[in-house]
Formats: structure tokens, C-alpha cells, sequence
């Protein structure tokens, strides 16, 4: 069986687990239904959102993942590595003069902490994670004679360690990943520590464009995205720095925090619902994901830098220009540099 494996390093708290929710645990299942997500996001933007659309992104995602009929082309394995999963007891916010105020990290990771109160019958135990630091491997493999099937896979794999994260508050900077082939030549896609912000620019623009040659595409104008796909006009991507990149990945992710924290204050209640839903107290009973993924990337030389995906989908509660209030929040970031997509 041709197979690609990786070394994996968390560079943010990983929160992970199967379905024992008060422990932590690496599971290849975690990383296909994200393999899945990205998939779905690269085909979407190459193949619409409508019924043509959608019918070959459902096709494809069956010939690589299978199905309920279908046997999955590609195989996940997954061997842990160095470390033990900790309980979640940083504090996630701090008195200022009168009140209570999350910390940035805090702001980000809020609800993996412990809450509620025994008196009230709501106590929420704290959530385990594996500290930044833990190192482990995910092994790709398939049949025999499938390799466009592994490259594809080793695409969506490159999609997920640059563009996502993985576990709860992956849209928050928690579970960002460095990813290394442990065999150098393996893959085509640039998985290289970057020297730059630049460089790092230069890298995903790279992977996105070999990710896409991977597929069969005719030119087809994509008027609306029902779900996130990578497209111009329905995705936009950010490298976050001020002058420049942060000193190591904890500094990298309180600032991410204060700023979306601070910012997010400045916005009238009213227009926050764009970062998602519930949002308490004017909006309860609706749940949906927030459009901005965020996360934490390592440059050579300990140096670390933000990355911001951005998902412009459309529906009956949100419009295109509803986005504007996210796009504002990256341009406070003086030295960010935008993706071509």
C-alpha cells in the first residue's frame, strides 16, 4: 500500500476527544470528517454550490471517503506521540477594577473551562487537551495502484494543517498543527517551515493551486456558495502580523484574542451575529458556525503569525455585505498580507 506519513506537532492547546468528553484522545476519525470538510470546500469552488455543483462535490467525497455503500479509498492512521493530556484549569479571565475580563487566550478558549455552580445542578467539568508541545503521526494510505486517490488525500491533509485546525475551538486558534512528511520527496505540496510571512503567502497560494490540479474543472461562474467553499469572491485569506510576527505561539494567540475581544466590543450588538450564533442575549434559539477560522502558524526562527479564513456563505439571515464587519477587524492588523485565491 503507497502510503505518506507525518510527524504532527500542536502548537496550540488541542482539544480532542471521542465520546468521553472528560478525556482527550487522537483519533483518526477526527481527521477524516475534516479531510471531508476541506475536500468539500476545494471541489466546492471549482465545481458551485448548485445542484450540478453539489452533485460532484457528494461524487467526489464518495470515491475518496466512501460511504454508506462504499469502502473508503484512502486509510488514517493515527500513533500518539510525546506527552499526557492535561484538564483545562488556565483562567480565562481577570478582574479589572470592578468587573471580570477574559484574557485574550481566554476570550478564545472560554468554554473549554470549567463552569457553573454544584448549588445550581449546571456544573460543566473542564475540558482535557494536549498541550502545545505533543507530538504524534498520521499515517495516509491506499490501495495499490491509487496514487491520484493518496495525492488527494495528501491535499485535503495540507488543507487541514494550513488552513484549520483540529478539535473544539479550531475556529479559535486552538488545535493548530505543524506538519512535517517524515520522509523528505514524499509529497509534492509545500509543507516546509516557512522563512517569512511572504514565503508563507507564497506556500498556501502553492498548495491551493496543486490541491486544485488534482481535479477535473471546467470554467463555471459560481453566483452563490451554500456551503464553504475555496473560491474567489466566497473565501478570503489573511496572514496576520502588526510589524511583525509574534515571538512564540501563546503570545501569537492572546494577541489574536485581545483583538478580536477589543474589537468585537466596538460592534453594536446587532451586527456581531456574522461571527455566528447563539448570540447571547438577543439571540438564543439558532446555532450557527462561526465564518472565520483562525489559527496559529510557525515561521523559521520561533517566529509565529495568525491566519484568518474567511467563508462568505449566504442565506436567509445573512447577507454578502454582512461580511464587511469581519474584513474591518483584519485590516487593524497593519502588517497582514492577503492570499490570492
Amino acid at each position: 500500500m503507497p502510503d505518506v506519513t507525518f510527524n504532527l506537532r500542536a502548537l496550540t492547546p488541542v482539544f480532542i476527544a471521542g465520546a468521553d468528553q472528560t478525556s482527550a484522545e487522537l483519533r483518526a476519525p477526527t481527521f477524516r470528517g475534516l479531510m471531508r470538510y476541506w475536500q468539500r470546500a476545494l471541489v466546492g469552488g471549482l465545481a458551485g454550490t448548485d445542484a450540478t455543483g453539489l452533485q460532484k462535490v457528494r461524487q467526489t467525497e464518495k470515491d475518496l471517503f466512501g460511504a454508506t455503500d462504499t469502502g473508503s479509498a484512502v486509510s488514517i492512521r493515527v500513533r500518539a506521540g510525546t506527552n499526557e493530556a492535561r484538564e483545562f484549569t488556565e483562567r480565562v479571565s481577570v478582574r479589572v477594577g470592578n468587573t471580570w475580563q477574559a484574557t485574550g487566550k481566554g476570550y478564545l478558549l472560554w468554554s473549554m473551562a470549567r463552569s457553573g455552580r454544584p448549588e445550581k445542578g449546571n456544573v460543566k467539568p473542564a475540558r482535557w487537551y494536549f498541550p502545545p508541545g505533543t507530538t504524534f503521526q498520521v499515517t495516509l494510505s491506499t490501495h495499490s495502484g491509487e496514487n491520484t486517490k493518496l495525492k488527494q488525500a495528501v491535499a485535503t491533509f495540507w488543507l487541514l494543517t494550513h488552513l484549520g485546525g483540529i478539535g473544539s475551538r479550531s475556529r479559535r486558534a486552538a488545535g493548530s498543527l505543524a506538519a512535517q512528511p517524515e520522509k523528505s520527496g514524499s509529497t509534492d505540496f509545500p509543507f516546509q517551515t516557512p522563512a517569512s510571512a511572504a514565503v508563507l503567502k507564497q506556500q498556501i497560494e502553492q498548495g491551493i493551486v496543486l490541491a486544485r490540479d488534482l481535479y477535473s474543472r471546467e470554467e463555471r461562474r459560481i453566483r452563490e456558495a451554500q456551503f464553504d467553499i475555496l473560491a474567489p469572491g466566497f473565501c478570503r485569506i489573511w496572514i496576520l502580523q502588526d510589524e511583525q510576527p509574534w515571538p512564540n505561539a501563546e503570545i501569537a494567540m492572546q494577541k489574536l484574542g485581545e483583538r478580536l475581544q477589543d474589537y468585537r466590543s466596538r460592534v453594536p450588538i446587532g451586527s456581531r451575529k456574522v461571527f455566528g450564533l447563539p448570540l447571547m442575549p438577543i439571540i438564543r434559539d439558532k446555532r450557527r458556525a462561526s465564518p472565520l477560522l483562525l489559527r496559529v502558524a510557525e515561521l523559521q526562527g520561533n517566529r509565529y503569525v495568525g491566519i484568518a479564513v474567511l467563508f462568505k456563505t449566504t442565506g436567509s439571515d445573512v447577507r454578502g455585505e454582512d461580511y464587511d464587519v469581519i474584513e474591518k477587524w483584519v485590516n487593524e492588523f497593519r502588517g497582514k498580507l492577503e492570499v490570492t485565491l
